[in-house]
């Protein structure tokens, strides 16, 4: 299987083009600084993770309740 060919668009780059690449930083695997998130920021993800626990429990108890109510009307029609 021709892994360069030019009809297969997945083509793994060569050495050339890797060592090119890591001079120039570029690419998906070059690191990057970037400045640290801002109070703000770190406020509203915590404010998404709070929502999405509350979300979680709400989800836990809703189910729970499902599975008490088929237990329920599977005793009730075992015993008839």
């Amino acid at each position: 299987m021709n892994f360069q060919s030019k009809a297969n668009k997945f083509v793994c780059p060569n050495d050339r083009q890797l060592s090119l690449r890591a001079k120039l930083r570029t690419g998906w695997s070059a690191a990057r600084s970037e400045p640290p998130l801002t109070a703000a920021e770190r406020e509203a993800i915590a404010d998404v993770v709070r929502r999405a626990e509350q979300v979680d429990e709400v989800e836990a108890k809703r189910i729970g309740r499902l599975v008490s109510t088929r237990s329920c009307s599977k005793k009730l029609c075992t015993l008839r």
